[in-house]
């Protein structure tokens, strides 16, 4: 019964490698498909990915810059966490579990008609939610128009994926700094013109559809065949395979706000509103890793599937996965603690200029959180290893670990340490749940050698 499951897995596997491939044969001519080299695709991933987060962020400073008081403010911060929420469910968090299926398990015509799927739901839940939770109705239809921008921009997220396994980042670094431009431009004049916060959220939909649907979809087009398939088998086996990747990646997102939201409660949200603003520059750190490791994952896949044919050595460019995630791992620790003090100092200057003396006393607090995501960002990718490692169990195991060691310590290391107690927690929890993660992974490697699986 087994080796007849296992040769019809891997008949469709063979039929879904040949279904995507059949997409880009008619460009291999004009090398289009062909792949640009790993140090290109990370710089191109880095500088757009970076783009587009910097131009959402300019949106929350242009909302109060051009508003009369902070109303609009208020609603734009409401309708971006509930448009996270969207992001959440929308990409069911399986962009590393897309670009590291090396064995076309799925092909991209399914996983962009699941992405239609897991869209709807998020739409819906995110929509009723808002309802629900929205103070009235103005902010209710801000909320509904961020959701449905965010809605195209976790569609393109598929897109991206299709353009990551063909090893052209380039088209998704040149689609995001388009899509901010546009977007934030979009939203500037809009609301400069009308000053509703509401129309100025309904401008920035069409121009990032537009980017979406004339330049996302005819390139990846171009590199495999993403017609979008829905099945209710191909679904619910998507569903169930990558809802340990939603629970692990939120509970490790939890290891962080928990200990925040309980300070908050502790000890007033004015105090956590400080901590809030000096930690702002250390999301750099993490948000600069990911986009640094994200062009090796689909690397890292194919060595997992060498190593299965039991290549140890790594030679010729083949296999050697472990030694691989090691050198990841070392690479990521070195940028980390260069970064460190750079951004301390560079973090501490640009606070003072843009807060003056009212952050002066807290700023010692800056390279405490610089190393907290440090460990955050070495924490992510150890978890998006255990993907490309299939070991779901082991991700959701350690991300209840490092949620329950944040939720102990938490308690007495505020109380001794104040503020800095937040950053303690989230180093030890994270810290650990690296340390873990490491151990699992030379595990799933050791037995992954042995068992001798391609």
């Amino acid at each position: 019964m087994r080796s007849q499951q296992y040769k019809q897995r891997k008949e469709a596997a063979q039929e879904a490698k040949a279904d995507d491939v059949a997409g880009s044969a008619a460009d291999n001519g004009n090398g289009v498909t062909q792949p640009l080299s790993v140090r290109a695709n990370m710089l191109y991933n880095v500088i757009g990915s970076l783009s587009y987060q910097l131009c959402l962020w300019l949106t929350t400073m242009l909302v109060v810059m051009l508003s009369d008081g902070y109303g609009n403010a208020g609603m734009l911060a409401f309708a971006m966490t509930i448009g996270n929420m969207m992001s959440g469910i929308g990409t069911y968090d399986m962009r590393t579990y897309q670009v590291s299926d090396v064995r076309h398990e799925y092909t991209q015509g399914e996983y962009v008609g699941f992405r239609l799927v897991t869209l709807a739901i998020g739409i819906a839940v995110t929509i009723a939610y808002a309802t629900a939770t929205s103070p009235d109705v103005a902010t209710l239809a801000a909320t509904i128009a961020y959701v449905l921008f965010k809605t195209d921009e976790s569609f393109a997220d598929v897109l991206y994926g299709v353009e990551q396994i063909a090893g052209r980042m380039d088209f998704i670094g040149k689609s995001e700094m388009l899509r901010g431009v546009l977007v934030v431009a979009a939203f500037a004049i809009t609301l400069r013109r009308t000053g509703s916060i509401l129309v100025a959220i309904i401008a920035m939909l069409p121009v990032g559809l537009a980017v979406t649907v004339l330049y996302d979809i005819p390139h990846a087009r171009r590199l495999m065949a993403i017609r979008p398939k829905i099945a209710r088998e191909t679904t619910i086996r998507l569903l169930m395979e990558c809802l340990p990747i939603v629970i692990g990646m939120t509970l490790i997102g939890m290891t962080v706000s928990v200990p925040r939201q309980y300070y908050a409660n502790a000890y007033g949200s004015e105090e956590l509103g400080i901590y809030a603003t000096i930690a702002t520059p250390a999301v750099l750190v993490q948000a600069a890793a990911r986009y640094l490791y994200a062009p090796l994952l689909v690397g890292m896949a194919e060595r997992w599937k060498v190593d299965g044919g039991h290549d140890m050595t790594g030679k010729n460019g083949k296999g050697g996965f472990w030694r691989y995630t090691l050198k990841v791992i070392a690479i990521m620790v070195v940028l980390i603690a260069i970064s460190i003090p750079v951004l301390s100092m560079g973090g501490k200057w640009l606070l003072g200029i843009v807060y003056g003396d009212r952050t002066s006393g807290y700023t010692c607090l800056l390279p405490g959180a610089l190393i907290g995501t440090g460990l955050m960002a070495l924490l992510g990718f150890m978890s998006d290893t255990l993907v490309i490692c299939r070991d779901m169990r082991g991700l959701v195991g350690i991300a209840v670990m490092s949620l329950v060691l944040s939720a102990a310590l938490m308690t007495p290391l505020t109380a001794w340490m104040g503020l800095s107690g937040i950053n303690a927690t989230v180093i030890a929890a994270t810290g650990m749940g690296t340390l873990m993660a490491m151990f699992r992974v030379r595990q799933d490697d050791f037995r992954h050698r042995k068992s001798g699986k391609v």
